[in-house]
């Protein structure tokens, strides 16, 4: 009884997100000469990753604090990245994010913590060597940049100085994303999560769907 009303959960959030996912492509189209609409996206990612966490199997004490520690330090690099130029290379952050300190979202350190739980719940029932995971799941993380780094800038997340992210941008998301993984993947045995796959697919096709609108149709 208890596993069918937790599936029914599952189902119930599966479908909200679904569509909210569903309803954000067409949406977004429709308001894109309103860009305080935009405003929303962060507000909608904190959704999403108090929703995961609300699923997450084997909660311990050490696998919230190295969370609330890829959030942070996720959040500092980019803070020393948009005021020095040096991490990313040069770029300033627009008003869909939200709040900022020093320059810099306080989103950012969801986004972090969203992005680096994903690609460790979805990659540790796969890979069971800690390295050969982190370097898989540093590689989704640079993919998933480059389908991200049209879809920001449109959405006035982020600009770039010139115009598009260098090369810098994306070696960074690398380094920078590998001990982040090893070490959320350090404090998270035996942890799974049944929406995780779901709702990182879902964000693959919104940001796919987004970029084939910017692409063709000039969004």
């Amino acid at each position: 009884m208890q596993m069918a009303k937790e599936k029914h959960i599952q189902l119930i959030f599966k479908s909200l997100f679904l569509i909210g996912y569903g309803i954000s492509i067409p949406g977004l189209w429709i308001m894109r000469d309103n860009p305080e609409v935009f405003q929303l996206s962060w507000i909608f990612t904190t959704i999403t990753l108090v929703s995961l966490l609300l699923f997450h199997k084997q909660f311990t004490v050490k696998f919230f604090v190295a969370l609330i520690v890829v959030g942070i330090l996720g959040w500092a690099v980019e803070a020393i990245g948009t005021n020095t130029g040096f991490v990313f290379g040069n770029y300033t952050y627009g008003k869909s994010l939200g709040p900022k300190i020093f320059a810099t979202p306080v989103s950012m350190a969801v986004n972090w913590m969203l992005s680096v739980y994903l690609v460790v719940m979805i990659l540790k029932p796969r890979i069971l060597n800690r390295w050969k995971l982190a370097f898989t799941g540093a590689s989704i993380m640079v993919l998933y940049d480059i389908l991200l780094e049209p879809v920001a800038i449109r959405l006035n997340m982020w600009s770039w100085t010139g115009g598009n992210p260098p090369f810098q941008n994306f070696v960074a998301w690398f380094i920078i994303s590998f001990p982040l993984i090893l070490l959320l993947n350090k404090y998270s045995s035996n942890a799974k999560n049944p929406l995780a796959f779901f709702i990182f697919i879902c964000q693959i096709a919104f940001f796919v769907a987004l970029n084939v609108l910017i692409e063709f149709l000039g969004f």
